[in-house]
């Protein structure tokens, strides 16, 4: 479609985005407006410069759904710069507020300290724990990994297909045996 500048504005959007020249002559038609909308809701200069680039560019992609039933097609465009301003400041927003949550974890109370302190003690101290329990006997071994994962040792032992009493046997000598192996780790036993 070639612009000769008496087409109407509907027409220029029914030719987006395939014709340029509809493209140039819509755009100049709109630019002070839009801009001027833009200003209305934007608290910067770089933010109106985004939403109106923004608002064309989505334009070009909308146009085919342009109704001139439903409406002018100037109200077609500024529906387009509002919801444009407004996905700017939801954007913004949540920047905000991840900044915000985020500058609060800089700082690390007594608690979280003690915490921290308390997983690099347990990182060390699996290393040694894991080499005790190979040293266990399998039985005991077993059954201190069941205890240890959160069953009860009544609970284990039935897992394990012994009786309760022969449970508790083997979670008492593992105990004893890792303690031992913990407490004096260059002793062989």
């Amino acid at each position: 479609m070639g612009t000769s500048g008496d087409e109407d504005d509907a027409d220029l959007l029914a030719a987006l985005p395939a014709d340029v020249a509809a493209f140039e002559a819509f755009y100049d038609r709109y630019l002070e407006r839009v801009t001027a909308a833009a200003a209305r809701r934007c608290s910067s200069a770089e933010d109106v410069a985004d939403v109106v680039a923004q608002t064309f560019v989505r334009l070009l992609g909308a146009a085919r759904r342009y109704d001139p039933a439903k409406g002018d097609p100037g109200a077609f465009v500024f529906g387009i710069t509002a919801n444009v301003a407004r996905d700017l400041q939801r954007r913004r927003a949540r920047h905000r507020a991840l900044v915000a949550r985020l500058s609060g974890r800089d700082l690390l109370d007594d608690d979280d300290i003690g915490r921290i302190d308390a997983a690099i003690d347990a990182s060390r101290t699996a290393a040694q724990m894991s080499d005790a329990l190979a040293a266990v006997p399998a039985g005991e071994a077993a059954m201190v990994r069941l205890v240890a994962g959160g069953r009860t040792p009544g609970q284990a032992a039935a897992e394990l297909g012994i009786s309760p009493g022969a449970g508790w046997t083997r979670l008492s000598r593992a105990r004893t045996r890792l303690r031992a192996r913990l407490i004096h780790p260059e002793e062989e036993r």
